[in-house]
């Protein structure tokens, strides 16, 4: 029997593969943290400066000098999950969650916070290939469920401090190093001999594995589980990070 190719049929035929690349640019656009008023997991600003990445996030860092002995200093890693009630969930519609870094600096009369992730430049272009350019965004207020905090000494904070600059020149990859490897790279550059396992999970659509916020949360259980000495520094529930001093 002889078939016929019609426009209608041609559109069937392509309407699930649109529809689902549709559906997954959307799901990058805004876990990758397009900034909307009033959405408590949107990105924030960009923060102000030179050209590049690393140069504003620099510049930005410049708020906590000097760096001496007369503050205290600590990191906190942050997963703020897609779904609240449910850490096991990747994405709930177009929400996949973020991982993000707080560097705080205080004494007894002030306290100094940078609050901050990793991104696309250009969220749909992560898509389509596979390395993209990267920008750093500022997520101050910025909600979360999981953390886990370090005290620092001053040197342990400039390392965290550069490292957080260094890693910034990478090019953002939605499977290979996204806002999870980034702020993974910055505590584990001063988290000693304990610290955080790489653990990429099954992203939904076309997107493979990576690095989530809710592999994060797992993980922070488990080392609440078995590593006794990191237990009080660990934190679930409902939180907001502070405002960056900027």
């Amino acid at each position: 029997m002889r078939s016929h190719i019609t426009l209608g049929s041609i559109l069937n035929c392509f309407s699930l593969p649109v529809f689902l690349l549709a559906q997954a640019i959307l799901i990058t656009i805004n876990a990758q943290g397009v900034a909307s008023t009033g959405n408590s997991h949107s990105a924030g600003a960009k923060l102000p400066g030179p050209r590049t990445a690393s140069e504003r996030l620099s510049a930005s860092l410049n708020c906590f000098f000097p760096i001496d002995d007369d503050a205290n200093y600590s990191i906190t890693i942050c997963a703020d999950l897609p779904d609240n009630a449910n850490p096991d969930r990747v994405h709930v519609k177009t929400e996949t969650g973020h991982v993000f870094i707080i560097l705080s600096k205080w004494n007894e009369k002030d306290s100094i916070h940078s609050v901050f992730g990793f991104y696309p430049r250009r969220p749909a272009s992560s898509l389509v290939f596979k390395n993209v350019r990267a920008e750093i965004l500022n997520n101050g207020n910025r909600e979360y469920n999981a953390s886990l905090s370090r005290r620092l000494n001053k040197d342990s904070f400039r390392l965290a401090m550069n490292t957080a600059i260094e890693l910034a020149k990478k090019k953002y990859n939605i499977n290979k190093y996204n806002c999870y490897d980034y702020a993974i790279g910055i505590f584990n550059s001063v988290a000693g001999e304990n610290r955080i396992p790489i653990h990429h999970i099954r992203f939904p659509f076309i997107f493979g594995k990576g690095g989530s916020p809710c592999s994060l949360y797992a993980d922070l259980k488990e080392i609440q589980r078995s590593r006794a000495g990191w237990a009080p520094s660990i934190q679930f529930g409902l939180f907001r990070a502070p405002v960056s001093t900027q």
